[in-house]
């Protein structure tokens, strides 16, 4: 589906906005008034594309191409891990404003948040997929949200640093810690 090119222009001055008065200020600072002169919008089209300052964060999700979390994971058909961390990290390198907005610290109550929960969910996916079905729900969630919370910490890391490692090697070595670490786990297939 096409989009409308005043729309398109209107979201990207939004998140250019959001982006830099991030860099500038707390998150929790940053009113409505402040991204709409920023952005030089009426405050009425703002309200027309977005809820809210939070609401306009979490669109940036599109911009790396990550609209549902399906999106941040692919499965290789095979029993490996999945490189689920690729799209993260290729996405987060190539809209670093963005990634910077999501992840920095101020505002990382909001992003971090909706991108762990779409890492849980797809983790957890994957995990009962693998397993044997021998161990508890209690913990398969344990090793559910050490994944997901151990590829978000390097993430927020990584852009945090001014991406040091490409984005490939990143996901690489993502990948190889949790492949080692999955394979001293009773009851999971990896």
């Amino acid at each position: 589906m096409k989009t409308d090119r005043r729309v398109d222009k209107t979201n990207k001055a939004l998140r250019k906005a959001i982006s830099e008065l991030i860099e500038e200020k707390p998150y929790e600072d940053i009113t409505v008034t402040e991204l709409v002169e920023r952005a030089n919008i009426a405050r009425s089209s703002f309200y027309a594309h977005f809820r809210d300052k939070d609401d306009l964060l979490l669109s940036g999700f599109q911009e790396i191409g990550v609209m549902t979390s399906d999106d941040i994971f692919t499965e290789s058909g095979d029993d490996t891990y999945p490189n689920f961390a690729i799209v993260l990290f290729r996405g987060a390198e190539e809209w670093q404003l963005m990634a910077k907005a999501f992840l920095n610290l101020d505002s990382a109550t909001v992003a971090s948040h909706h991108m762990r929960n779409m890492l849980v969910i797809q983790t957890r996916d994957w995990l009962r997929k693998h397993s044997d079905g021998s161990m508890s729900d209690k913990e398969m969630e344990a090793i559910v949200h050490y994944l997901a919370s151990a590829l978000l910490g390097l993430l927020t890391w990584w852009v945090l640093n001014d991406f040091p490692f490409s984005a490939d090697y990143m996901s690489n070595k993502f990948n190889e810690l949790a492949v080692a670490g999955l394979q001293g786990v009773d009851g999971v297939k990896v």
